[in-house]
């Protein structure tokens, strides 16, 4: 089941056979090549979508993770934009994130 937007306010996934909900947190929308969206669940489990722009096509890649303070990591808490880790993050395809997640 891929990301889908409802009411604009939450998106849900399924991990193993539960389905979890995600409500929109952040988003980086500044710079024209990468832009980065960010999801957290209830329970502190995350996903962040980055949007990979090239003339008119968009690659989408994902990182997800179990802990809200590792993902708080991710963004400025001034800015609110995204903050490139150091080491940097390995996104992945969508079908690839729930071994982050379980």
């Amino acid at each position: 089941m891929a990301i889908r937007l409802q009411d604009y306010r939450m998106i849900f996934h399924r991990v193993g056979n539960q389905d979890v909900s995600f409500e929109v947190s952040n988003q980086d929308t500044t710079d024209t090549t990468y832009q980065y969206f960010g999801y957290v669940s209830a329970d502190g489990a995350w996903i962040i979508q980055r949007f990979y722009i090239v003339g008119s096509t968009i690659q989408y890649r994902y990182i997800a993770g179990q802990t809200r303070a590792v993902y708080d990591t991710y963004w400025n808490a001034t800015t609110g934009r995204y903050q490139i880790p150091s080491p940097t993050l390995t996104f992945t395809t969508f079908d690839l994130i729930n071994s982050y997640l379980l």
